[in-house]
């Protein structure tokens, strides 16, 4: 069994299903919160249902509508290929708070804080093993902290609420400043997950590990040292819980070996929730299907065996992918994260780059279906995240963090770097996040806590205000944090 059984939470009440991963069967019967909480097995259900929430922004809602592209395609480093105007309004940087993308995000995310609240409310008091109940509680608390972590980011200081609703008068809620949402829910949930019963990996399940845990943990720390809180401390305890899921030995980057390069590792859904993915959205091909991989597709050749309409999403543009270095295999080695000919059958399709690193290989066949997960966390990440704090930390990069960048590097069939400044040292980490994280939606996260942006024209780091994308649109202030929803400032004026 490649995923655990977690299912469906809405609003209030609980839907039954028997799955393989995460959510694969519609519900088959409903049970009220009031009926609720009292066996083990409501507990187990209770938070299976959590996840279900971290799906909605990264599936498809039309012919190639995905909201979680909106925190790349403002990036600039992509050409848009969607018809869709949603995207091609985030495309000219035109926030519309009436948006579904940001909808999209907002309710799943709000919807997903209330699923764990109550969980984490009523899960105690319930007689059952305290070893499970631990994890439950540990899962609970991991998914809030994601939660809130992608809120704030995207649209800044939002509501805070750590209780379950009992009445509707208790969503009427004020705006609590970014500084506080960290230090008050963000961190201690992470700290509550952190000491539960939780398996050191996901072991094959997908389910939240020790790992995952001190990931997130590391991240929010690297983001609370920037923008906009600016607690430059914060480097110190970002290294520290990076250094423990390098240290703990639990995770590796994906190699290439006899049988599959590292590039097929990561896009073979054989692989998920292995090795190098420590926390990720699951799928199961013709059950629960993952969009990401249909996304990406080249629109403009055709190559499907079963002949299904190829679209495309968004594609590298032609200043980013040549600022991969020419040997750098990422880039423009056909078939590494981007690939611009592909032969299927003896045949030979050429087309303009195009994103590669979702191309699960079941797809020629059986297209738009897919059972590839899509990475949340994945250890190449940590490497860089360690890499970044120890320098910012400590004033100069050490033996470790050469070595954390080196290991990225030299995957790429890159020499290692040495001798930087501190400085210089922290640009090459960026830069390495942009080429090993692209099309991950991490670039938005990067924007807001460093101020700074890629430009792949000029290959240096400038100042996001200001910075033209290719759709021509230019970086304002106000692009930098995206509207909260319409409906919901209609409803509640303090949001306004």
């Amino acid at each position: 069994m490649k995923k655990s059984s977690i299912l469906l939470f809405i609003a209030g009440t609980l839907s039954f299903s028997s799955c393989t991963k995460w959510l694969e069967e519609k519900p088959l019967s409903v049970v009220t919160t009031n009926q609720y909480y009292a066996t083990p097995e409501d507990a187990e259900a209770a938070v299976n249902a959590i996840y279900a929430f971290i799906y909605t922004p990264y599936n498809k809602t039309g012919y190639d509508d995905l909201a979680a592209s909106m925190l790349d395609i403002v990036s600039g480093q992509y050409i848009n290929k969607s018809q869709s105007s949603i995207t091609i309004d985030f495309y000219n940087l035109r926030y519309n708070a009436a948006s579904p993308y940001l909808s999209s995000w907002w309710n799943s995310s709000y919807t997903g804080i209330e699923a764990a609240n109550l969980a984490i409310a009523n899960i105690p008091a319930i007689s059952m093993d305290n070893t499970v109940k631990s994890r439950l509680l540990g899962e609970a608390n991991f998914l809030r902290a994601y939660f809130y972590y992608n809120l704030v980011n995207i649209f800044g200081d939002v509501p805070m609420k750590l209780t379950p609703t009992s009445t509707p008068s208790d969503g009427l809620l004020p705006k609590t400043p970014v500084k506080d949402i960290y230090e008050q829910a963000i961190i201690p949930s992470l700290q509550e997950a952190e000491a539960a019963s939780l398996p050191a990996g996901p072991d094959g399940s997908g389910r939240v590990s020790v790992g995952a845990v001190k990931t997130l943990m590391a991240k929010a720390y690297l983001s609370m040292a920037g923008q906009p809180v600016n607690q430059t401390d914060k480097y110190a305890l970002a290294k520290q819980k990076a250094q423990e899921v390098i240290n703990s030995g639990t995770f590796r980057l994906f190699q290439t070996d006899g049988n599959s390069t590292w590039f097929n590792k990561l896009n073979n859904p054989s692989f998920d929730n292995q090795a190098e993915h420590i926390f990720s959205i699951n799928y199961t091909q013709s059950i629960n299907d993952a969009s990401h991989p249909v996304y990406f597709l080249p629109k403009e050749v055709s190559f499907l065996r079963n002949n299904y309409i190829q679209f495309g999403g968004f594609s590298p543009s032609d200043a980013f992918i040549e600022s991969y270095a020419s040997t750098d295999l990422r880039g423009k080695s056909n078939q590494g994260f981007y690939f611009n000919s592909i032969e299927v059958d003896g045949d030979t399709y050429e087309f303009p780059w195009a994103i590669y690193k979702f191309m699960d290989p079941a797809q020629l066949d059986v297209a738009p279906q897919s059972g590839k997960d899509f990475p949340l966390l994945r250890y190449a990440e940590v490497l860089l995240i360690f890499a970044e704090a120890q320098n910012l930390a400590d004033g100069n990069p050490n033996q470790d963090a050469y070595a954390a960048v080196n290991a990225i590097r030299s995957r790429a069939g890159l020499a290692p770097v040495s001798g930087l400044s501190s400085q210089q040292f922290t640009e090459e980490v960026w830069k390495q996040r942009y080429w090993e994280l692209s099309a991950e939606t991490k670039h938005w996260f990067d924007m807001v806590r460093t101020g700074k942006v890629w430009n792949p024209a000029t290959e240096t780091f400038v100042d996001v205000v200001g910075f033209t994308l290719p759709s021509g649109a230019v970086f304002s202030t106000t692009n930098l944090r995206f509207p909260i929803p319409l409906a919901e400032t209609q409803v509640n004026p303090l949001l306004k």
